[in-house]
């Protein structure tokens, strides 16, 4: 009896070295799968599954293939990102798209990894059928938090790319939406130009076409002057004056540190006011223009408004 137990141990012993023997190996197989996407095509829904089922060919493990025969061969779902501009419309289908499966086949490769080595795909395109949706594109406005060191200023505003996105949902809750806030840009001190990317300020129950844009801003250093300038008229019609008061005005401007073409002086700079604008004005107070060839980042006047005086003719 004792041999026979013995014996008996050492036959499931072989049996379980010869099994781990046989499933280490390498085999070829067939796996089934479905591919599901998520892109962002105008005007539909972001996530589709593909209508047709994907056979793999490859190689892959005992323990692998054993494992899957175990589950009943149900298809494998791939889920993958896909660039909008890979799928191209399907005609007389319409909300239809195809894609080349050439564009899945090294994100497959990569999901599988070692488990499954990818020999060939047999299909050559999928077709997806994605859902409408109702959308509208609104602007993206920056939520800014900075300051600059002395003398350090923006110039310009700052640059987002894109600077509008698509917002998709239920119409009643699109009508409230008329604008999209990036999520804080914040710095602290600055003194050079600053670029990046920022994430959108998510809105409950709709969808954004993207969830994070670039920015981009121009910092400059900055030297501030003041000069008293006279204010001219221009385009009075022959026959009528416009007589301006003050005459002279208070200009505070700021300009680039090392400006090019040296020192700006008063020169380089005028203040007029234009007749059209008076003709056109609701008051005899007008703001003057500042005229110059030069490179002025901010001015003001003081004061900031002047009386016109029309003489002559009527």
């Amino acid at each position: 009896m004792r041999e026979l137990r013995l014996f008996l141990v050492s036959l499931l012993i072989a049996c379980l070295v010869w099994a781990m023997h046989t499933f280490t190996l390498t085999y070829s197989a067939t796996m089934p799968c479905t591919v599901q996407v998520t892109t962002s095509l105008p005007g539909y829904a972001p996530v589709a599954t593909a209508r047709e089922s994907v056979l793999l060919r490859g190689k892959a493990s005992g323990f692998y293939l054993l494992r899957m025969r175990g589950t009943g061969r149900k298809p494998v779902l791939f889920s993958v990102e896909e660039e909008p501009r890979h799928f191209k419309p399907v005609e007389g289908s319409p909300d239809v798209f195809s894609l080349p499966v050439s564009e899945l086949r090294d994100r497959l490769s990569e999901q599988m990894g070692d488990r499954f080595e990818i020999d060939f795909i047999d299909a050559d395109q999928l077709t997806f059928y994605f859902t409408r949706q109702s959308y509208v594109r609104v602007p993206v406005v920056a939520s800014l938090e900075m300051d600059y060191r002395p003398q350090y200023m923006p110039v310009g505003e700052v640059i987002l790319t894109p600077d509008s996105v698509l917002v998709y949902g239920a119409v009643k809750e699109l009508q409230r939406i008329s604008q999209v806030r990036t999520r804080p840009i914040s710095y602290s001190k600055v003194d050079k130009s600053i670029q990046g990317f920022v994430g959108l300020e998510p809105i409950p129950g709709l969808r954004l076409e993207t969830d994070r844009v670039s920015y981009a801003m121009e910092v400059d250093r900055y030297v501030e002057s003041t000069m008293t300038l006279p204010v001219t008229v221009r385009g009075a019609p022959a026959g009528r004056t416009l007589i301006v008061l003050p005459s002279q005005v208070e200009l505070t401007f700021r300009a680039p540190f090392r400006p090019k073409g040296g020192r700006i002086v008063a020169e380089d700079l005028a203040l007029v006011v234009d007749y059209a604008d008076f003709t056109g004005a609701e008051s005899t107070k007008v703001i003057p223009k500042l005229v110059t060839s030069r490179d002025i980042y901010t001015w003001r006047i003081k004061p900031e408004l002047v009386e016109c005086i029309q003489m002559g003719r009527r």
